[in-house]
């Protein structure tokens, strides 16, 4: 078998390369296969290929990166042009897609030789309504089916084989029942071990007094983390409880939401005067995130229409932290089947204020969750066998 494992998103923005990192590092070629790997241009400056078991002269690297201005951008047309190139020169049997969202519409529409499998994120099944508001109904309404149209497109395809689920075994079971198929499968998302930085201690422990609570958000700081929300939920709490906390924000914040970026801290700093901020506006390496998710006590996760699963939250279980996550979706399925924290409504302030006090009180009672049950089920080698690789 000829087996193209395909990532042309790689990008320094986050950290979803090291899904693509352990599979290069620990892939096994099994007897009569042969395995490639095709990337995109910035992955030669991220993806280190100098310890992987396949042959070197495997890997293939464009001479391009992929953007999503333009409709023949957002279509994928040129990506998937490349696909096919490499598909038909290396005569693949199957391909293995890191973001197969990317491209329901292109694998929809056309007829290939060859196999096709791989991550399918953000699934339609799970998207529900946070509220009872009928906006946010009719706004999660209009995206369930916009979801479901592009599965369905997807799936006209007789060559797709296997679609991986992360994280959602019952999620699994829905698809396949709502699409009539069996090519849903279930996918653990690995959480990764990484070197503790010692350079960012150095940052932190000036800014950040020993005794505080400290609330953490991390990743790129953009309207999908509810950062507005989040904010205003700090100045809701009593007087008391903020003399005893701090906040972590950690992450670029793209170019469009800068401006509104640093009007919202200047609003929580001025509200806020007792609240410990420190902020780090850039990307940050895998080894200093590790330290940032070690000192932190609670990790907001309550992403706004948001509603399949985040390694974040498995971050945060590796350190017993408690998680604020959705109270729709997959994210807060896993916190309450594992115990991991609270769910929340995303869209009402008040609800996010109450489950930070809440929090906050279990911190001051040495009362942390136990994440070692979902950080051992989420082990890098489940995820690896599953894949067969």
């Amino acid at each position: 078998m000829v087996k193209l494992i395909c990532d042309l998103n790689i990008s320094a923005r986050g950290h979803n390369a090291s899904y693509i990192q352990y599979i290069v590092d620990n892939v096994h070629v099994k007897n009569d296969d042969e395995v490639y790997f095709l990337f995109n241009k910035s992955a030669r400056k991220i993806i280190d290929i100098s310890n992987s078991s396949v042959n070197h002269n495997n890997f293939y690297f464009s001479e391009s990166d992929f953007g999503d201005h333009t409709i023949l951008e957002k279509l994928k047309v040129r990506d998937w042009k490349i696909i096919e190139y490499y598909a038909h020169r290396l005569k693949i049997s199957e391909l293995f897609l890191m973001d197969v969202n990317m491209f329901e519409i292109q694998i929809g529409r056309r007829k290939v030789p060859f196999k096709i499998s791989g991550i399918l994120f953000r699934p339609s099944h799970r998207i529900a309504s946070s509220n009872k508001k009928m906006s946010g109904q009719l706004r999660s309404k209009v995206k369930k089916y916009k979801k479901y149209f592009l599965e369905s497109f997807l799936l006209r395809s007789k060559s797709i084989e296997n679609l991986f689920i992360l994280n959602d075994n019952a999620g699994v079971d829905s698809l396949n029942n709502i699409h009539k198929t069996h090519v849903f499968k279930y996918l653990s998302d690995p959480i990764f071990d990484y070197k503790q930085s010692e350079k960012s201690s150095e940052t932190i422990a000036s800014a950040i007094s020993q005794d505080r609570i400290v609330f953490l958000i991390f990743g790129e700081i953009s309207p999908r983390k509810n950062i507005k929300n989040i904010l205003e939920s700090f100045t809701l709490l009593d007087k008391d409880i903020q003399k005893k906390i701090a906040l972590l924000i950690i992450g670029r914040v793209p170019h469009f939401f800068i401006d509104t970026f640093d009007e919202l801290i200047k609003r929580f700093t001025t509200l806020n005067p007792d609240i410990e901020l420190v902020i780090i506006k850039s990307f940050v390496s895998n080894s200093e995130m590790e330290y940032y998710f070690s000192i932190s006590d609670i990790s907001l996760l309550i992403y706004a229409d948001f509603y399949g699963s985040s390694g974040l939250i498995g971050r945060a279980a590796k350190y017993n932290m408690i998680s604020l996550v959705p109270n729709v979706g997959l994210l807060s399925e896993l916190c309450s089947q594992y115990k991991l924290g609270y769910p929340c409504d995303p869209y009402s302030v008040t609800d996010i204020s109450n489950k930070m006090a809440v929090a906050c009180n279990d911190i001051a009672q040495s009362k942390r969750i136990d994440g070692s049950l979902f950080y051992t089920e989420h082990s890098p080698r489940y995820f690896l066998n599953i894949l067969n690789f």
